[in-house]
């Protein structure tokens, strides 16, 4: 009885121990012969590119070789370029001057009041132009580069209202707020008003009443300044963390589940003129293991 309990017990470790295994993937891919030259397949402007497959796979993904569909990017990975802020204001309201400072730091070492304060910020108002009045002006594009050490830095821009007791206090808007890291091929978003309407944090001396302080929305900034009587008033509101060099993975379109019957084909359009490197990731899984094959071509787009 002892002996059989051993071997019983044996054997169920065994088959509980035993992975799930996963076939290598039967999967190929085919271009129209005629559209070959040399090791690039050549189409117009419009044409649909037919990839012929054969085979029998659980998975199939294709990177399309375009910006943000590149197989070789498919991890995230870090590179700076030039580092440009835009946005415009209009000032409303009194004469009081000097009441806006557009400011960025690399180092802020929290986010209470005092950190803020003490933190190292750049003065880079004068980088662009700022309103004098209810006409909005545009405050350029200013390159940012120089205040960042390196693609894996981060950046904070703030801005900072001061109004004063005795005068009527301007009220500041700003709009098209927009930081982008320019890259030879592409512009990566780094922050905007209507992305980030949730991530701005405020500091200020008056919350009452509520527009006394800036308030975020997904078209703008907004700080109403108060009149001849109002405390003398100084706000901040500060963008979240931008990690200035960070690129997002790029994404691949799903072709074929496990769940849908083999495909003899997949037609893209390419969009735009140019040379594309096509990926198509082919790939069986369990919750053990996973195989996977890759097929590649070089697309030509012409006009």
């Amino acid at each position: 009885m002892k002996k059989s309990f051993i071997i019983l017990f044996a054997l169920v470790a065994a088959a509980c121990s035993k992975k799930m295994q996963v076939d290598r993937p039967d999967f190929n891919v085919s271009l129209d012969p005629a559209r070959q030259v040399a090791d690039t397949f050549v189409y117009r402007l419009g044409d649909s590119t037919r990839f012929k497959f054969n085979g029998t796979v659980g998975n199939i993904a294709f990177y399309s070789g375009e910006v943000g569909k590149r197989y070789n990017s498919r991890s995230t990975t870090y590179q700076l370029g030039k580092l440009m802020l835009s946005f415009s204001s209009k000032s409303e309201f009194g004469a009081q001057t000097n009441t806006l400072q557009v400011l960025a730091t690399n180092k802020l070492p929290g986010f209470d009041s005092a950190s803020v304060v003490n933190a190292a910020w750049k003065d880079i108002s004068s980088r662009g132009k700022l309103a004098t009045n209810a006409t909005v002006v545009a405050f350029g594009t200013a390159d940012l580069t120089d205040l960042v050490g390196n693609a894996s830095d981060s950046l904070f821009i703030a801005f900072k209202y001061s109004g004063v007791t005795g005068t009527t206090q301007r009220t500041w808007t700003i709009t098209d707020f927009a930081v982008n890291n320019v890259l030879p091929d592409r512009n990566i978003s780094l922050s905007t008003v209507a992305a980030d309407v949730a991530y701005w944090t405020r500091y200020g001396n008056v919350w009452n009443p509520a527009n006394g302080r800036w308030t975020p929305s997904a078209t703008d900034l907004k700080i109403t300044g108060g009149n001849e009587s109002a405390a003398t008033n100084t706000s901040w509101i500060i963008t979240r963390p931008l990690y200035v060099g960070r690129i997002a993975p790029d994404v691949s379109a799903g072709v074929k589940s496990i769940n849908e019957p083999d495909k003899a084909e997949y037609a893209y359009v390419y969009p735009a003129t140019g040379i594309y490197r096509a990926t198509f990731i082919a790939y069986n899984h369990t919750l053990d293991e996973e195989k996977s094959i890759i097929r590649e071509f070089i697309i030509k787009v012409i006009p």
